[in-house]
């Protein structure tokens, strides 16, 4: 588990990224170090902002420096040979870092040691330079001091904070103070008159032997910060030619890398399971696809979305669910190779990134990935399996970005869990067109109401004695304007993710009570089974409205059935118990829809108060090939029995299937065989042909 530090770094960073440009101009503002920013887009490159620091150190006011040149600084003193370099650096939108001498307004002059950072846009443009100045006269100071008085030298080397010494022309070192001999591990007097390099051989041809002799040669100050392996330190070096040979000063910077390296990390990987972030993600896709584009080659995408997961966290809690993504984490990182990435880019969500991948790559990938994550896992003392669907998506560059593809990815990954969950499929280009589609109804759909567009259709529910039709199914249709008659599979899920569905359930209970009205006013007194959605069942106020339709239109609760999914009861047992208990006590008839397909808990029948249950459809699909299917029916429908509980049949649609469970003693039928879902005024010519009834069908009728 992180410490409690850790966490503390983790929600400041997230907080930092969240704050406003303001915020940080303040911070700008009140730093003590001089900045200066200019405009690169500009011609010239011209100062447009410098903070209170800055104009405190130069004299220079706001008004002095907006729109010129940072050349001002340099006064006539323009030979300064550090100043090629760093205009070799901005010429390459690259950092430089040097030391140089400036002017402050009233002609004095300061030694300054300068940090120019090129600051790019979204897109990589580089459209602005930072500059923080520091002041290191003193310093300077110090040093020319220490040329002209070298009695002096080593009390004021020995006082600075930062390692020091110096060597000759032919790089014999003839100075070290004991804060630079205590770095090296050495004593002062093994390393006086000898040669530097022989000392520390392991620097030749490195970064440090490089910058010095380049200061050397140049006779101009020279600096670099590497990694020093002999010593295990992070040291910055800076070089000082001076006419006996060369100063440096050196610091142990292992803390700031350790420091930098550690937000680095926090801002590029998940801090729950360690993985590559969503930030990291798209880096390392956009770099893969700039790679792509010039090689030719491809890069495969690989979104992998759990399955159930948020009934880990019902179940168990948000910490089980904790533990649970961590050991996900820690098997996909097994999966992870040479051009190989695994991001969390959200809270269930993960992304492989195959560079250098294709499509055969990729679905030879995503059963393995499959596989491992169905396995159980270990969670507050209990076995948990959740398995994934993955969609893969597959882009070469040339007209993918990062976003689409993942887009792509994405789409393919909702296919996967429409055909069943626990599989992968492949992205089909023409599947964007119907993301669009699917993205025009959901902006449509939340109107639909509005503008009068939902009708209620309803499926005939006969006897299974003597096929006479006693109930029907309320089933929502979306008469669109430009697709036609929708089912709810095309809309319904965009309405239950928002508050529309609570005035579309409440409408589909109104219009449903109001036709069980009209076709009991023509003799024909119906069972009305109407589907509750999870929303509708968390509400306290469901009964009330129940109720007060009952009464508006003056028909008997018992007509009235509505229909759960184990699914719901799962998601707040105890509160759709209550409302459950009040609606049974009202007079409702309660359902349990498509019994079979869920936990299939036989004790749900006990705890709740269900008066009927719906066998689901995938058991009368097979009941004619196969015998144990029919033996389940006649098992489940004893049970039902037992508890006084009325059965119907879904799903029948042939009379094989009709005869086989007509013989298991279920009480009513419904399926394509028995009727299709049909507007109010076909239904009302069905039930023209049979007798009239004044009494809702009950079980044993």
């Amino acid at each position: 588990m992180p410490s409690e530090s850790s966490e503390s770094d983790i929600l400041t960073l997230v907080n930092l990224e969240e704050k406003p440009t303001v915020f940080f101009k303040r911070l700008i503002n009140a730093s003590c170090s001089a900045i200066i920013i200019t405009d690169a887009s500009a011609p010239d490159n011209p100062a447009i902002y410098a903070n209170p620091a800055f104009v405190a150190l130069t004299g220079f006011s706001l008004d002095d420096v907006l729109g010129r040149n940072c050349r001002f600084l340099q006064g006539g003193d323009r030979d300064q040979p550090i100043l090629d370099e760093m205009r070799r650096c901005l010429a390459e939108q690259r950092p430089f870092i040097g030391t140089l001498r400036n002017y402050r307004k009233d002609g004095t002059p300061f030694w300054s040691r300068m940090h120019i950072f090129p600051m790019p846009d979204g897109d990589g443009t580089i459209c602005n330079y930072a500059a923080f100045i520091e002041d290191i006269s003193a310093m300077v100071d110090a040093q020319q001091a220490s040329q002209q008085a070298h009695a002096r030298l080593s009390d004021v080397l020995e006082s600075v904070s930062d390692g020091c010494f110096s060597v000759d022309h032919d790089w014999r070192v003839t100075y070290i103070n004991s804060k630079g001999a205590s770095w090296l591990g050495r004593q002062p007097g093994e390393v006086i008159d000898r040669n530097v390099w022989k000392l520390f051989p392991d620097a030749v041809d490195g970064p440090f032997h490089q910058t010095y002799h380049r200061a050397m040669a140049n006779h101009e100050f020279a600096s670099c910060e590497s990694y020093y392996e002999p010593l295990g330190l992070w040291i910055e070096g800076r070089a000082y030619p001076s006419p006996d040979g060369l100063t440096v000063f050196f610091v142990d910077v292992s803390a700031r890398k350790e420091s930098e390296a550690r937000l680095v990390h926090l801002a590029t990987h998940d801090s729950l399971t360690g993985l590559h972030n969503r930030l990291s993600c798209l880096r390392a896709l956009q770099a893969a696809l700039t790679r792509a584009r010039a090689h030719g080659n491809k890069v495969a995408v690989l979104f992998v979305d759990l399955d159930h997961f948020k009934e880990v966290n019902d179940a168990h809690g948000h910490q089980a669910g904790d533990l649970a993504l961590q050991e996900i984490g820690r098997r996909l990182a097994a999966f992870t190779s040479p051009g190989t990435m695994v991001a969390r880019i959200s809270g269930d969500e993960f992304v492989f990134v195959l560079e250098d991948g294709d499509a055969e790559a990729a679905l030879a990938l995503a059963p393995g990935v499959l596989q491992r994550l169905a396995e159980p896992i270990q969670v507050d003392g209990h076995l948990v399996t959740i398995g994934a669907s993955i969609g893969i998506a597959i882009g070469d560059g040339e007209v993918e970005s990062p976003d689409e593809l993942l887009n792509d990815a994405d789409t393919a990954m909702y296919e996967a869990k429409a055909n069943g969950r626990h599989t992968s499929v492949l992205f089909a280009p023409q599947a964007r067109d119907l993301v669009k589609q699917r993205l025009l109804l959901r902006q449509e759909v939340f109107s639909a109401l509005d503008r009068g567009q939902f009708e209620l259709y309803y499926q005939p529910q006969v006897s299974a004695a003597d096929g006479a039709v006693v109930g029907a199914e309320a089933l929502l249709r979306w008469i669109h304007p430009r697709l036609g008659v929708l089912s709810p599979g095309a809309f319904l899920s965009m309405l239950e993710d928002s508050p529309a569905i609570s005035a579309v359930g409440a409408w589909v209970c109104e219009e449903a009570s109001r036709q069980t009205r009209e076709w009991e006013l023509s003799g024909h007194k119906l069972s009305m089974a109407v589907n509750v959605s999870a929303r509708q069942l968390g509400d306290d106020g469901l009964p009330c409205m129940l109720a007060g339709l009952i009464k508006r239109y003056g028909i008997d609760t018992a007509c009235i059935k509505l229909e759960v999914t184990e699914s719901m009861l799962l998601q707040d047992a105890e509160k759709a118990g209550a409302v459950l208990r009040r609606l049974k006590e009202d007079g409702f008839e309660i359902a349990l829809d498509d019994f079979g397909t869920g936990y299939s808990n036989l004790s749900y029948l006990r705890q709740f108060p269900v008066t009927a249950i719906k066998i689901d459809r995938s058991f009368v699909t097979e009941i004619e090939q196969d015998q144990r299917c029919l033996d389940i029916v006649n098992g489940v429908i004893a049970f039902a029995k037992s508890l006084k509980l009325a059965v119907i049949c879904e799903g029948i649609e042939t009379e094989g299937q009709r005869v086989a469970i007509a013989s298991t003693g279920c009480d009513m039928l419904q399926g394509y065989l028995i009727g299709k879902p049909m507007p109010a005024a076909a239904f009302r010519e069905l039930l023209m042909t049979q007798p009239t009834s004044m009494a809702c069908f009950q079980p044993g009728d």
